[in-house]
């Protein structure tokens, strides 16, 4: 019977070496190795209203030569989608007031990287909507769904960010969210605003009558 001897450093060798192969392609026409590891994912996904629609961006992938921007109505299920060059995109014809759930891939000329984190944004460009967002979200917080009425408290400030009672309202809920500090910020800029309409009614009801 005929005995061998195995060697554990040439197993550990061509363990690597099938690994090697399995991440890489040999390339067709200049010859060599082609990377087929996607990249990372985009992170910080970010949102601006601008003149014209809605500014999306997210910070560069090294390795990325494009990305593709997701989004839709319900989480994880996305509807439309737009392909770039840079890590920003100008989304138009956005429809005011709906809630929609974004996210980003990145890609390399031979792979695509995985969904980066999904981020909800509520787009709506009119001030006259505030009152209606305030109403979907104490709507939402009676069915238990803190986290979307958060959201709508939000387009309702941005919206009109002079409205002290809006900023207590999204402190009321940040802080059922365990979101102190947050919570505190916006008491804060609740009773800046508080004091100066105090300080504005004072001078109006101190100001002389106007002659006829």
């Amino acid at each position: 019977m005929i005995g061998f001897r195995i060697n554990k450093s040439l197993i550990y060798g061509l363990i690597l070496l099938a690994t090697f192969f399995g991440l890489v392609s040999c390339g067709s026409q200049t010859g060599g190795f082609v990377s087929t590891v996607p990249p990372n994912p985009p992170s910080a996904l970010s949102f601006e209203k601008v003149d014209q629609g809605l500014l999306v961006t997210w910070r560069p992938v090294p390795g990325a030569l494009k990305y593709t921007l997701f989004w839709g109505p319900e989480k994880y299920e996305y509807k439309k989608l737009v392909e770039t060059r840079s890590p920003a995109v100008i989304i138009k014809g956005m429809q005011n007031g709906v809630l929609n759930y974004f996210a980003v891939t990145s890609a390399s000329a031979h792979a695509e990287s995985r969904f980066s984190h999904e981020a909800p944004f509520i787009y709506d460009s009119d001030p006259k909507n505030a009152p209606l967002h305030m109403q979907k979200a104490m709507n939402l917080v009676t069915s238990g769904h803190v986290k979307e009425a958060l959201l709508h408290v939000g387009a309702a400030i941005e919206l009109d960010s002079r409205n002290p009672e809006y900023y207590r309202e999204r402190a009321k809920l940040r802080e059922q969210l365990g979101l102190q500090n947050e919570a505190k910020k916006d008491l804060a800029i609740a009773e800046k605003l508080y004091m100066k309409k105090r300080i504005s009614f004072k001078e109006t009801q101190a100001a002389p009558p106007e002659n006829d």
